[in-house]
């Protein structure tokens, strides 16, 4: 999964002809509207204010994509909190010096002055950032391990050359760490059936943590709580391949060609943090985050000015059904963590009575 995700040359995201939206391979949040890193804007702004207003504010996106993200976010600051715009210093973080290249040319267009970092590069630096660290589907594209319980024991599944294509086998697992991962957590995947633990996840989050001095770190991403993201239900577990906005029946049938994707196990990364000296929420959807957020506000806004402008207000309203749509990405789950600073009342977190109060 890693090499077919992010082999330099050959892999996913090394593609340059990789683009994202509804015309692209894929469509995350971020390019389904500029609404949606606005609407985050406000938390970002509300953080700066938690933080007492510091004259140097860091923000970084971590695997930042197409950079949509990232300039909606200064596009909303610079317009509307032109202080804490000032302040901002944004980095976008990825794996790819294309991607890299990519999405200094995404904001440059826009008048953006923003620094751009290989991950592992930025991961190295000892210099403590004191601001808001934020990622959109990051963790969910961390390569896996593919494990299955038998008979009370755990195997794990590898992949195999067969002629010209791959095949998945079963095996003894690679390391004594995927047991020890289940019981960290208290259980066991279901008895025949396949699950992926990431490995990867809490070794990254923690190094990420590493580099907070004061701050929050605000990651959406398409998982569960480890309870449920290990049913006994959940035969097949949850990795998935997507080409062209479609699912693909066999993750092994294109290396290079296909997005790979996991769900992510919430629990260890709350967990992972927490042993770092982080404060961790409770998650909230996306739907939930959006709306106490100000959506709804922003689409009354919206439908007030419908008569200079239907096109626009049509394309909001459908942008935020399907921000908010709770069998697609409003179900995305969004996992809030704090150094240092106020998180229980944080906006993102808020129920909707509270939001509208």
């Amino acid at each position: 999964m890693e090499i077919a995700l992010s082999h330099p040359e050959l892999g996913y995201y090394s593609r340059p002809d990789l683009t994202w939206g509804r015309n692209g391979d894929y469509e995350t949040s971020p390019e389904v509207h500029q609404i949606f890193g606005y609407l985050w804007a406000r938390q970002i702004e509300e953080c700066w204010n938690n933080l007492e207003q510091p004259s140097q504010f860091d923000l970084i996106e971590v695997g930042a994509g197409s950079g949509a993200f990232a300039s909606a976010i200064l596009t909303w600051l610079r317009d509307r909190s032109p202080e804490c715009f000032e302040a901002t210093q944004a980095t976008l973080l990825d794996g790819n010096p294309i991607r890299l290249e990519a999405q200094n040319r995404a904001l440059q267009i826009r008048g953006f002055n923003t620094d751009h970092q290989l991950l592992e590069n930025w991961l190295v630096n000892n210099e403590l950032i004191n601001g808001v660290i934020i990622s959109n589907e990051f963790f969910d594209a961390l390569p896996v391990h593919l494990v299955e319980r038998r008979d009370n024991r755990l195997y794990e599944w590898f992949v195999e050359m067969a002629g010209s294509s791959f095949k998945f086998v079963l095996g003894d697992t690679s390391t004594p760490n995927l047991e020890k991962y289940f019981h960290q957590l208290g259980l066991q995947s279901g008895e025949s059936s396949r699950a992926e633990v990431c490995l990867a996840a809490p070794n990254i989050l923690r190094r990420i943590t590493d580099r907070i001095g004061r701050g929050y770190l605000l990651t959406m991403d398409y998982g569960y709580e480890a309870k449920d993201l290990y049913a006994s239900w959940r035969k097949m577990g949850t990795l998935m391949a997507f080409q062209n906005h479609s699912p693909q029946p066999d993750p092994l049938s294109m290396p290079g060609q296909l997005d790979l994707t996991a769900h992510v196990d919430f629990t260890t990364l709350a967990w992972t943090a927490k042993d770092a000296g982080l404060e961790a929420a409770p998650t909230v959807s996306q739907a939930e985050a959006l709306t106490a957020l100000g959506l709804p506000v922003t689409l009354g806004a919206a439908e007030k000015r419908a008569h200079v402008n239907v096109a626009r207000f049509v394309e909001e309203r459908r942008a935020a059904a399907q921000l908010t749509d709770l069998t697609g990405l409003g179900r995305i789950r969004v996992l809030a963590l704090a150094k240092d600073g106020p998180l229980e009342d944080l906006l993102c977190l808020r129920s909707i009575e509270q939001a509208y109060r």
